[in-house]
């Protein structure tokens, strides 16, 4: 762990002029009085927290908090995991509470007969599992903990080595990578888009602007088949011999919580959906970035490449139309063991210790970042709560469409501290730990760069 005195030597050492301000320490937490909000209302949604256990346990008492895992998985369900591996460290959720959960749906009470998938969609090419740029393949420094465990290709291995049949990794891959543009189960697995073409619906999301302005896209979603022979329809659930059968599909969407960028401000729950969209024509859309016809990708819809786009918030807008079009998760999680403060990968980073859970992936985007995320990194990107930022327009945006609430007042939190034994109240709601800064200059001094940002 590097102190401040240690971040200030490496300053002198890059021959910077300038000094660092007080409050430049994330020691110091945001004032607690102006950031804990207090249930006074009916609550709408709830959202699930522990503190200070290990990955797995602060992740099992999450699901304790919920009234087991039998409340929340059926004896028969075939249950998607959606994690996010595109980036390994904290840019990906902890592998330890990941394994914690498939565990408990199989080992469940009253037992389970269904299947687990993890299925995401990194977009790394035709094989994401071999890339070293993805989570699969590239070792942790950070954030696995489990005894040689490295990345996820090895903790696949190992659910698989355990549950045989019963545990399934899919891999998504894009149209343009070579997977194939598929009208419905029937054709086998594949993505299908909603452009209204060969009897599938036109599902569209625009941006409310005209001219060169105006820009569409359209909802994709994938079929996939599991290693038992199950066909999973994302959208319309499982298919066999020509029709649905009607057997429990739930999807879980589990992330992790960390910086992303100026243009997005903070990967969580939300943009984790970006995981599931084929990004088929890149992030660009001056140089492509279409899926069909004149419709934009989910990446080149919102935003022109790695900067903002003409209209703000879309990507909560396109995300909030494939929830309510497409699937909603069942349960969101967020791990945050470690949080990136300017880096998906790398430090500085701060290891806030919790795991968070709620059907409401508004209200748990919300809660976390400004109440793990921001008071770590001070970084007005990823405060909830700035109108100018890129943030709150995202998560505004989702709100219009009804999936869920910004509202704290509508939303109970019920969190459990392992240091305190107990349950914790509103004002203890903040966490707020020593950064440990690395010693990487460039990377200290791109968090200084965002630090000082004037939005």
């Amino acid at each position: 762990m590097r102190s401040r005195r240690d971040f200030l030597k490496i300053a002198m050492a890059m021959g910077m002029s300038f000094s660092v301000p007080q409050c430049f320490s994330s020691d110091q937490p945001v004032n607690s009085t102006e950031l804990a909000g207090k249930h006074t209302q009916e609550a709408v949604s709830i959202l699930y927290r522990s503190i200070n256990g290990s990955p797995e346990q602060n992740l099992k008492k999450v699901i304790d908090l919920m009234g087991g895992i039998e409340r929340i998985i059926g004896q028969n369900d075939v249950v998607l995991i959606k994690p996010n591996v595109q980036w390994w460290n904290q840019g990906a959720p902890n592998l330890a509470a990941l394994k914690e959960f498939v565990d408990l749906i199989m080992e469940r009470p009253g037992s389970f007969k269904g299947e687990v998938v993890l299925a995401e969609n990194c977009h790394r090419g035709a094989s994401p599992w071999t890339s070293t740029g993805s989570g699969w393949a590239h070792d942790f420094e950070r954030n696995s903990d489990i005894k040689d465990i490295l990345n996820l290709n090895e903790l696949s291995r190992m659910l698989k080595d355990k549950y045989r049949e019963r545990f399934s990794t899919c891999h998504l891959v894009d149209v343009s990578a070579g997977n194939r543009r598929v009208y419905g189960p029937a054709d086998g697995s594949g993505y299908v888009y909603c452009d209204g073409s060969n009897g599938v619906p036109l599902i569209k999301c625009e941006n409310e602007m005209s001219g060169l302005s105006h820009r569409a896209t359209i909802m994709t979603y994938p079929i996939i088949k599991t290693d038992k022979g199950t066909v999973i329809d994302f959208k319309n659930g499982i298919w066999e011999k020509g029709s649905y059968t009607g057997q429990p599909f739930r999807y879980v969407n589990f992330a992790a919580l960390n910086h992303h960028s100026t243009y997005c401000g903070m990967t969580s729950a939300i943009k984790n959906y970006m995981g599931i969209s084929d990004l088929s024509g890149g992030p660009n859309p001056d140089k492509g970035g279409r899926l069909a016809k004149d419709y934009y990708n989910f990446h080149s819809f919102p935003f022109n490449e790695w900067s903002p786009g003409p209209s703000p918030g879309m990507l909560g807008k396109e995300i909030g139309t494939f929830m309510k079009t497409i699937r909603r998760a069942d349960l969101n999680i967020t791990t945050a063991e470690w949080v990136g403060l300017s880096s998906r990968i790398d430090p500085p980073v701060a290891q806030t210790r919790a795991v968070l859970a709620s059907t409401d992936p508004l209200a748990l985007d919300y809660h976390a970042a400004k109440y793990i995320l921001f008071p770590n990194s001070n970084l007005q990107i990823h405060s909830p709560d700035n109108p100018k930022g890129p943030l709150y327009p995202i998560l505004a945006k989702c709100e219009e469409l009804g999936v869920g609430t910004l509202d704290e007042s509508k939303v109970e939190v019920k969190s459990y501290d392992f240091k305190k034994k107990a349950l914790q109240k509103y004002h203890e709601l903040i966490i707020s730990v020593p950064t440990q800064w690395g010693s990487n200059p460039k990377a200290i001094l791109k968090y200084m760069i965002l630090r000082y940002w004037r939005i």
